[in-house]
């Protein structure tokens, strides 16, 4: 559209080109620890396989309920249960899950679908490897290195079904 006849124009008010980003400069892994491709990334013990948003297992441990004994403390099961429900979804490679808690629940002996001695003898399991993991993180490293990795990675249904035939994972 052309300029309105009694309108005076100042040189303000002209268009201007706009001025974008600058270009992006390269980069170069050229500090000591950077890592230059996928084979410098460092691997074995101590090492594990880390998993996006394993603290959404914070938030769905929260929404449960656990039947505890008196002398247990919630928040050292809860670590205990937050570091195998992060192995697990972290072998897949997503965030944790309703299915990762119920699974995790249930080799903790903290499930209802597992019953009877099998759920004591697990609970007599998860009390003693829970009072480890409280003198120190390579003790809750130890318990995930402990369970059965073909267990903690089976399906829901199938880690209750072993779990009922008497397999106890945390029995080492």
């Amino acid at each position: 559209m052309a300029q309105q006849p009694k309108i005076e124009l100042d040189a303000g008010d002209l268009p201007r080109g706009s001025i974008g980003p600058m270009v992006a400069r390269p980069w170069r892994a050229n500090r000591p620890g950077d890592f230059s491709g996928p084979g410098d990334v460092p691997s074995g013990p101590g090492f594990g396989t880390p998993g996006p948003d394993t603290g959404y297992a914070l938030r769905l441990l929260s929404e449960r309920d656990m039947d505890l004994d008196a002398d247990e403390d919630i928040g050292r099961v809860r670590t205990a249960a937050i570091n195998l429900v992060s192995a697990r979804a972290a072998h897949s490679g997503r965030a944790p899950s309703r299915t990762d808690i119920d699974a995790v629940l249930a080799i903790l002996g903290l499930d209802e679908s597992v019953s009877g001695t099998v759920r004591s003898a697990l609970g007599a399991d998860r009390r003693r490897w829970v009072a480890k993991a409280a003198h120190g993180a390579m003790y809750g490293r130890a318990m995930v290195a402990a369970v059965d990795k073909e267990l903690l990675y089976a399906p829901l249904t199938e880690v209750v079904d072993k779990l009922r035939s008497g397999v106890r994972p945390l029995q080492s």
